[in-house]
């Protein structure tokens, strides 16, 4: 009875059933706070009341900050970094989710490392169906954080998919030797999926422009000199297409009758066979 009864939770008072609570040490954590932990963040029995009301203290302390942030790097693609050099922090999330959510925000000078990877997944074919190959992309990042030490960010937006192998040593090739990647695509390799291979390539640009420009930003951050980059812009939303009102067409006018002169006397006709003046025929 007691296993699947209702329990307190230590932070909000809420009482929450088995499947929405988690337990703690000392305690219990419902699932609405645990939704305003860090999303890089895994609750487990070893963490206690204390050390979570800690964490809830920052991420409030956390939001207040997002509103002073003013990114004057980004890079990326979907999903993107955003720097802050001023603060000396950058963030890694989508562009909605900066502006409507609490992405944790984390200092430049605890930046450790920061490397992409790229994951395969391989779906082996029924019968004579060929083999299919999804790839995603990461970012794993290790921080100096009092709450997160590591983490992985999945930064491309959609899963790029292909009827063959992508080798990311191919990738490697063509991004660095033709960095103009982003601006138009014109490697052509035999046995690949051209789509799929600039969708992946894309990708992998994006993940490098991530990475460099952490690297830099950390670098200078710690040196104290100036990370000379444009300043970021964001994007212009264009407003709502706005369908033209149907005008109906104005009906025909009935043509006006056709006004013509006797070729004999000149009297005004309008129509008929023989001028009614002189006789004569029109």
């Amino acid at each position: 009875m007691g296993l699947f009864s209702k329990k307190d939770c230590s932070f909000c008072g809420v009482q929450c059933g088995v499947l929405s609570c988690r337990k703690l040490a000392d305690g219990f954590i419902c699932k609405d706070c645990r939704s305003r932990l860090s999303p890089y963040y895994d609750v487990s029995t070893r963490d206690t009341v204390a050390g979570i009301a800690a964490q809830l203290d920052y991420r409030q302390r956390n939001l207040a900050e997002l509103a002073r942030f003013r990114p004057t790097v980004v890079a990326g693609g979907a999903g993107k970094v955003f720097i802050d050099m001023q603060m000396g922090k950058f963030a890694v999330c989508r562009e909605r989710e900066l502006r409507e959510g609490n992405p944790d925000l984390f200092d430049l000078r605890g930046l450790q490392s920061c490397t992409l990877r790229v994951r395969e997944h391989r779906d082996r074919g029924v019968e004579d169906e060929p083999d299919r190959y999804e790839y995603d992309f990461f970012l794993d990042f290790a921080v100096d954080h009092p709450f997160v030490r590591k983490f992985s960010y999945e930064y491309n937006g959609t899963t790029v998919i292909c009827g063959h192998r992508i080798r990311e040593s191919e990738a490697q090739q063509i991004y660095y030797g033709q960095r103009e990647i982003k601006t138009g695509f014109s490697a052509m390799l035999s046995g690949v999926n051209r789509k799929a291979m600039e969708a992946y390539v894309n990708q992998y640009a994006n993940g490098q422009d991530m990475v460099e420009a952490l690297r830099q930003a950390a670098a200078a951050a710690r040196s104290g000199q100036v990370f000379q980059q444009p300043v970021y812009q964001p994007p212009v939303y264009q407003p709502v297409y706005q369908q033209p009102t149907y005008q109906q067409p104005a009906a025909p006018q009935p043509a006006a009758p056709a006004v013509n002169f006797c070729p004999n006397c000149g009297a005004r006709v309008s129509g008929g066979a023989f001028c009614p003046s002189c006789g004569s025929r029109l």
